[in-house]
């Protein structure tokens, strides 16, 4: 009995002994972790906790050459709903109502489907319950005043989450050129080359951890970012209607594969329009390409201006009545035949001004090659001057395979100079074309085309874009008279008939080539071209028109491209007042309406328009800023009262002036539409406080 008692004893003592070792070995852990590594837990501690959310910048604006918003970032709000934040009582009244409203606003569920959704989310005891993403400002903040929503966040479950959207006001617009940045981060057009321009600095902001899937701001943490700055573009809204327009619907006329036109202004450079279009699998045609600055091809007959230039500057040709052979219409340069287009024609020699005004293969590449058969450098040096062997270097760095072959290339053959002569074995862009013909309407001077004009913030210009043209003419003054009484009669005479009209005379030429394939040039497939400028008599705009591959019976370039070129031209000449002697000189006019702004800036504009304007006083005079009424012969200025403690009235004002006034004084502007203003959530006279948010509405 003795030894079973001595042994329990001592199994006894073991345990109490592992009992006490253990304790010990707890004790000292927290006697570690309360003293010796309580930074190291803590920090890990605060780390699972908290963290430091990026808070993205506003990106900056796009905007036409007259201020109208192309591309903008709009604020939307991912709307989440936690149901464990409602007493039961209130949720059970009141679930109903709120069912019902968002069976009305939000389609993809009826009343009984979005009831089932939160009852059920919350018996699962779910805290975040996505009800809709990318809600418009608008109805966020009607939905903050729905049943159970309007007790907030902490009662009501209602989570609102703000978000900024990149939106184009007027639709697909010149969507290839303004650009956009995709969902995987990838931009194009004005948007990847302004990137960092536009898209501004980010700031940080500490969050704690509220549950598994909220986090709340801690305290006064945030580093705010740094907003974009806005670009002001060259492109006129009016004008790209009109050339996106006219370009779409001859599209669809003639079914072809795609097409673009750009318009461009002579003296600077400045592209007003640009559209670009393809043939989608569905029959639509939709911007996908910048087919005017990306796709370098052939430019067929548009390339005998430069063959012209080099010809005449050679003293080749020394009158435009100068003869030239074409032979019927067939020469044959080694083993390849080349014919004209109206083989056999009845003529054994041209004028060289019929030469090109009828564009005749034979007699541009006869000359071209009898006069540079042994110094093919002398010919391409005058290619290099109208900068058709490079790239222009324009913004929007997506310029195509620009090639213009040379006598040190391993393809360059016995007939690669003629071939080039008439726009063939080379490969330009539409864009490319344009400023070669437009150094000729520049008396000679070669403009580099460009898309953007100003960098802004708030409507103030921080910097701008000055035209970049070339300081020695592209050729000597006699060769450039020639060149122009070519082009026009070109249209007077030649190719391109149908565009004569009453009104103005069009300066330029036509271009058809067979669309290479591969490595051949298919018989069946042609790329149409017109290419002038307008009025020819003073130049004011250059025009290209290029369609791909029509499948009808018409593909000659002043037949199908010509056309376009006319319907964009007549409109853009019709809407220069300035083009127009005998209505310049009426002296009965409307007076334009004034959107309220700034006084100097309304001033200066009606002075350079010729109009009289009359400012009135208010009670608190020396305002910079104006509302305007206009009279039969005048606008009258009234100064606007100014209290920088209270919510100025900013109706009717532009987008520019409104914001430059209400972010000056603090306030976070979100904007909806374009045009003026004619709503604010905050009304005028109201205090607010530093960093308070105000919508506006445009129309």
């Amino acid at each position: 009995m003795s030894s079973l008692r001595k042994a329990i004893l001592l199994r006894s003592r073991i345990v109490l002994i592992f009992i006490l070792l253990f304790a010990l070995g707890v004790f000292y852990h927290a006697v570690d972790l309360a003293i010796f590594k309580k930074e190291k837990y803590e920090v890990i501690r605060i780390k699972n906790s908290t963290r430091i959310r990026e808070v993205k910048a506003i990106r900056g604006n796009i905007l036409s050459t007259d201020g109208r918003l192309l591309a903008t970032s709009m604020p939307k709000y991912n709307i989440v709903f936690d149901p464990l934040a409602i007493k039961s009582e209130e949720f059970n009244n009141k679930i109903d109502s709120l069912a019902l409203l968002l069976a009305i606003n939000f389609s993809n569920k009826n009343y009984q489907g979005w009831r089932n959704y939160l009852i059920n989310s919350r018996s699962r005891g779910e805290r975040y319950v996505l009800i809709q993403r990318k809600v418009a400002y608008e109805l966020a903040k009607d939905m903050a005043e729905w049943p159970i929503f309007r007790n907030g966040r902490y009662q009501g479950g209602f989570i609102k989450e703000e978000h900024t959207v990149r939106e184009m006001p007027f639709g697909n617009i010149a969507r290839r050129t303004i650009g956009f940045v995709s969902p995987n981060g990838k931009m194009v057009g004005l948007e990847n080359a302004f990137d960092s321009i536009l898209r501004g600095k980010s700031g940080e902001r500490m969050e704690q951890r509220v549950s598994s899937k909220i986090w709340r701001p801690v305290g006064n943490t945030e580093f705010k970012p740094s907003n974009g700055l806005d670009i002001i573009t060259t492109l006129d809204v009016g004008i790209q209607d009109v050339a996106e327009d006219a370009l779409k619907k001859a599209l669809h006329n003639s079914n072809a594969q795609s097409g673009c036109a750009v318009i461009m202004e002579v003296k600077t450079g400045a592209v007003r329009a640009i559209a670009n279009f393809s043939r989608m699998s569905n029959g639509t045609y939709f911007e996908d390409i910048n087919l005017a600055i990306s796709i370098a091809s052939d430019p067929g007959s548009t390339m005998k201006l430069a063959s012209a230039m080099a010809l005449i500057e050679e003293q080749k040709i020394k009158s435009l009545d100068d003869s030239v052979v074409i032979n019927y219409g067939k020469r044959k340069f080694f083993s390849e035949e080349l014919y004209d287009s109206d083989y056999p024609s009845l003529n054994q020699k041209l004028t060289f001004r019929q030469v090109f005004e009828k564009s005749s293969n034979v007699g541009i590449a006869g000359a071209v090659y009898d006069h540079f058969a042994n110094r093919p450098m002398d010919f391409l040096k005058y290619l290099s001057a109208l900068n058709m062997d490079r790239p222009l270097g324009i913004e929007i760095q997506e310029e195509g395979n620009i090639l213009i072959k040379d006598p040190s290339r391993k393809d360059w053959t016995k007939i690669s100079m003629p071939w080039t002569s008439i726009g063939y074995e080379s490969r330009v862009t539409p864009m490319q074309t344009l400023a070669m013909y437009n150094a000729i309407a520049n008396d000679g001077f070669f403009v580099k085309p460009f898309f953007v004009e100003k960098i802004s913030r708030f409507g103030k210009t921080l910097w701008e874009y000055e035209a970049e043209v070339s300081q020695k003419s592209v050729c000597s003054p006699r060769t450039l008279e020639m060149l122009k009484e070519l082009l026009v009669g070109v249209v007077q005479n030649g190719t391109a008939t149908n565009l004569k009209n009453p009104n103005y005379q069009v300066a330029g030429k036509t271009g058809t080539v067979q669309v290479l394939v591969g490595t051949k040039y298919d018989k069946g497939l042609h790329k149409g071209t017109f290419v002038g400028y307008f009025p020819a008599e003073n130049p004011q705009y250059t025009c290209i028109v290029v369609i791909n591959a029509p499948a009808g019976g018409e593909y000659y370039g002043g037949r199908i491209a010509g056309p376009v070129f006319l319907e964009i031209a007549d409109k853009v000449y019709a809407g220069r007042y300035d083009l127009h002697p005998v209505l310049a000189k009426q002296k009965d006019i409307h007076l334009p309406q004034v959107k309220y702004g700034n006084k100097e800036d309304i001033k200066t504009v009606l002075n350079e328009l010729g109009i009289s304007s009359s400012t009135s006083n208010s009670s608190t005079s020396g305002s910079d800023w104006v509302r305007s009424s206009t009279s039969q012969y005048y606008v009258n200025l009234k100064e606007m009262d100014e209290n920088k403690d209270l919510v100025p009235d900013v109706r009717g004002m532009g987008l520019r002036d409104a914001l430059f006034l209400l972010e000056n004084l603090g306030l976070n502007v979100s904007v909806q539409g374009y045009g003026k203003v004619i709503y604010q959530n905050i009304k005028p006279g109201s205090k607010f406080n530093t960093g308070d948010q105000i919508f506006i509405e445009l129309k």
